[in-house]
């Protein structure tokens, strides 16, 4: 919301337009803190009117963000006008609407100052700095607002037409859109009749998607409204609705009047920040254009990965304690400039991140192993270890043996630590000094490497595992899920967001029924509710109705319900006719046996470890259940 701007255009003696109601959609901003502003300013509040009209032409530079908005952000803006159009007809004062400061550069000020308004001669184009998303979004409801006129069989005013397409050169639109948008923008909203065409594919950019989904929303809004409302509409928005012009003539200067202007509202996103910051530094014309074009591949590539991916190399350059921004701000310093940051280090880490996430490999005896231990990684709720398997990757190309091994130890290392419980920052640490170790060419299979886990680690591995569920429900999961595969041989492809843990001797159970006697003593009862051995993986609705039953019933749900998997971890439970301590403690030491062939946790031996963690953590008897975990299907 533009709450503050009112009190910013004070401090910075512009006047702002009468309007009561001046909430619209949150801005872009940056975590920068604010830089004074320098005279000269040529700033002047305006209709909407005047600036979507000869001769101004408005340009999105190579620079700026793509449309970030979705229906929200358009939606609620739609509605404020609207509100302020109706409120204005019940007073009878007409009402008038403040849409903020729209902040630009003048191409051509070098050769003359801002005269301010009216504006006449030659056409003048100026560069959006900030508010394009705003100019989008209106440009697109005066194109549907065009498009509906003449569905109704209306020829649209000269002054709608205006505002979409200058009459100074023919076939150009009053906002043209970087590359990456233009064509879609016009065939999909700027073209007459464009906004009831639909793409072909589902193949879309980000920013196309948020296009397209803005222009349908303002369609089924404007459809809600009638005809004359909507005329109405178009009046007010180019003769009522007001933004404070504010013009400069470089970029510099624009860039400090920037961070000033948007101390407050919607922040920008770290990687439209850091696309200002890079591509506005890249001195040469075709160079720029070049990196811009690199950097929409990589941003069409990864989508919604591709914010963290500016965190991973961050972290791949071993500076993880400064914020992300200053951090690759460093880093392209460092690499000589942005132009070399984003051939060097940004496109090749963005090819190597791609094929980390999909898990993808090919071309290689060993790319099944590699793919499947990327596959196993990504499972984890949290990708700390993903910015040392691509530090791995650009420091040793294509060795995919040494990658197989490497990504074996990262697995190893990532779930131990899971299992050990260490919190975020101390696996962060963890991970940072593999990462170290792998830019200062340490031998990653030395004894003490830091790849290995401690003796201590493996202790608590061991320890925990025995009441795993009782301490992290989530990471319980993973193991069951891993051991499943392990004794399968192979992936047994379970869809594991269906799966759930169930307890076969359950944690309640009544006075008389067949658990009690089973487990006449409660300090072994309890020890075996939570025993790894006592655990299996079957649907909620499995789970649901095994609840508390008896162990045959019990039994029959799990391996008779139609339709149901059947995971190779619960196959041994299949065959018993009794469920009790002895048979629990067997198939533990045998899920452990099989956890030791996976990860190398040290031959177990029946409940000789829970002495051996004694010291490290306390007892679990009793342990309270572990809070709600987020849905394997999310990580």
């Amino acid at each position: 919301m533009f709450g503050c701007m009112a009190e910013t255009i004070h401090a910075l003696n512009w006047p702002a337009p009468s309007n009561e109601h001046e909430t619209v959609p949150p801005r872009e901003t940056s975590d920068r803190p604010p830089y004074p502003l320098q005279p000269p300013l040529g700033a002047q509040s305006i209709k909407l009117g005047q600036l979507f009209a000869d001769p101004v032409l408005i340009e999105a530079p190579p620079y700026q963000r793509c449309f970030a908005w979705g229906a929200e952000e358009a939606g609620r803006l739609l509605e404020d006008i609207v509100g302020a159009l109706e409120a204005g007809r019940e007073s009878g004062e007409g009402g008038d609407y403040f849409l903020g400061t729209m902040l630009l550069i003048d191409r051509g000020a070098s050769a003359r100052s801002f005269e301010g308004w009216p504006l006449a001669g030659e056409p003048r184009t100026f560069e959006v700095v900030d508010g394009l998303q705003r100019l989008t979004t209106l440009t697109i409801l005066f194109c549907v607002l065009r498009d509906l006129a003449a569905e109704d069989g209306e020829t649209p005013s000269d002054r709608l037409r205006e505002a979409i397409e200058t009459k100074a050169i023919r076939g150009r639109t009053r906002l043209r859109l970087g590359d990456g948008d233009a064509t879609f923008f016009a065939t999909h909203v700027s073209a007459p009749g464009a906004s009831q065409v639909m793409p072909a594919g589902d193949q879309l950019t980000p920013s196309a998607a948020r296009i397209l989904e803005v222009r349908e929303h303002l369609v089924s809004g404007l459809l809600e409204l009638e005809r004359e409302q909507r005329n109405r509409l178009r009046e007010f928005l180019l003769e009522r609705c007001y933004v404070v012009f504010a013009v400069t003539a470089s970029i510099d200067r624009a860039h400090r009047m920037f961070m000033v202007l948007n101390a407050t509202g919607k922040p920008l996103a770290r990687n439209d920040i850091l696309k200002a910051e890079l591509l506005g530094g890249v001195p040469d014309q075709a160079a720029r254009a070049a990196a811009t074009a690199a950097w929409d591949r990589m941003e069409k590539g990864l989508g919604n990965d591709f914010e963290s991916l500016f965190s991973h190399v961050r972290a791949m350059h071993g500076r993880p304690d400064r914020q992300v921004i200053a951090g690759i701000r460093t880093i392209a310093a460092e690499a000589g400039g942005a132009q070399a940051f984003i051939e060097r280090e940004l496109q090749p880490a963005a090819a190597i991140f791609d094929d980390i996430r999909r898990a993808r490999h090919a071309g290689s005896p060993h790319s099944a192993a590699i793919a499947r231990s990327l596959s196993y990684l990504s499972w984890l709720p949290a990708a700390d270890w993903v910015p040392s398997a691509m530090l791995w990757c650009l420091k040793h190309g294509k060795d995919a043996a040494g990658f197989a091994w490497f990504l074996g130890a990262l697995d190893r290392l990532a779930y131990g630590l899971r299992i050990v419980g260490l919190g975020a920052n101390r696996r962060t640490s963890r991970f940072g000094a593999v990462i170290w170790a792998i830019r200062n060419g340490q031998d990653l299979k030395a004894p003490g490497n830091a790849l290995a886990l401690t003796s201590a680690e493996l202790r608590n591995m061991r320890f925990n595992l025995h009441d795993l569920h009782a301490r992290s429900a989530q990471t319980c999961k993973l193991v069951l899920l891993r051991l499943n595969d392990q004794i399968m041989g192979r992936p047994q492809g379970l869809e594991s967001d269906t799966l759930t843990v169930e307890h076969v001797l359950p944690r309640k159970h009544g006075a008389s029924s067949q658990w009690r006697s089973w487990f006449p003593d409660p300090d072994e009862r309890n020890a075996c509710i939570e025993s790894l051995g006592n655990l299996v993986l079957v649907t909620k609705a499995q789970n649901d109705k095994a609840s508390n039953l008896d162990f045959a019933k019990k039994r029959d749900i799990y391996f008779a319900t139609l339709g149901a998997p059947i995971p190779a971890l619960n196959e041994p439970v299949r065959h018993q006719r009794e469920w009790k301590a002895q048979q629990i403690k067997a198939r533990e030491a045998e899920l452990l046996r099989h956890l030791d062939a996976l990860w190398s946790i040290g031959a177990p031996s029946a409940r000789k470890d829970a002495g051996e963690g004694a010291e490290a953590r306390p007892a679990r008897r009793g342990w309270r259940r572990a809070a709600p975990q987020p849905s394997l299907a999310k990580l």
